[in-house]
């Protein structure tokens, strides 16, 4: 992982399951330079460091919500950095098809092909936008297909 700040700090707070008198404790597990793996052992020992003075019925309670609350912080700090990147996707908005001694099943096979690679290049792409580009820009392919054939006869 790239660094995000000299140290991007998860903060473990142990308020989940401690009294509601006891003061909440924190430890900073730096993200710079290091794995996933490292990561969760860093936030894993927080944890376990935070919650070892509470009493043993709450220590695993206290473990857990501690390490959840830092997988939350890491998403927050993971989301931010990569709402900070510059989108370098490719933005394929037109490919070309020779239709030059092609059947006309291979020229509709190029065409979703096509669709696909101009489909799959768009922002924001999820399962169900993606289908709905695929098939709306076979469509309007085959369309205009239909059109030049038309015009040329």
């Amino acid at each position: 992982m790239k660094t995000f700040a000299a140290f991007a700090a998860l903060a473990i707070a142990a308020a989940v399951a401690a009294p509601a008198g006891a003061a909440t404790s924190e430890i900073r597990v730096s993200i710079a330079n290091k794995n996933s793996v490292q990561i969760e052992n860093d936030i894993k020992a927080a944890a376990a460091t935070v919650c070892a003075t509470t009493s043993q019925a709450y220590a695993d309670d206290c473990v857990e919500g501690a390490v959840m609350s830092a997988h939350r912080q890491l998403a927050s700090i993971l989301r931010a950095r990569e709402a900070g990147k510059t989108q370098v996707a490719q933005s394929v908005s037109v490919v070309r098809i020779s239709l030059k001694g092609k059947s006309l099943d291979q020229v509709h096979a190029e065409i979703r092909t096509a669709a696909q690679t101009v489909c799959k290049a768009q922002p924001n792409f999820s399962v169900v936008t993606y289908q709905a580009c695929v098939t709306d820009t076979v469509r309007a392919a085959k369309a205009q297909l239909q059109a030049r054939v038309g015009a040329s006869a």
